[in-house]
């Protein structure tokens, strides 16, 4: 039981931390709308600001790429997790 409570410690953080990286993720995404707003002010060519904004946009797909393999991790570990579990139980009873 102490190791599943561990487990789940750090499942948790690992959560933790993926939603800690959305929300820098959302920053950054922020940060290029921003920047391209201001250099409409600027006057830059327009070609120049969709370049800018396609960068920004593949930034923020591998930001997406990366929270969801993330995802599929943790989704792994509380699969293996709950076999772990299911398995305790079926042993305790057999005892």
């Amino acid at each position: 039981m102490e190791n599943l409570i561990k487990e789940i410690e750090a499942i948790m953080h690992d959560v933790k931390d993926a939603t800690a990286r959305t929300g820098e993720y959302k920053m950054d995404i922020d940060r290029g709308i921003n920047t391209n707003r201001h250099r409409e002010i600027e006057n830059v060519p327009k070609a120049k600001t969709i370049e800018n904004l396609m960068y920004y946009l593949l930034e923020a797909k591998h930001d997406m790429d990366r929270v969801q393999d993330s995802l599929k991790e943790i989704t792994n570990k509380l699969d293996t997790l709950l076999d772990v579990a299911e398995y305790e139980a079926v042993a305790q009873e057999i005892r």
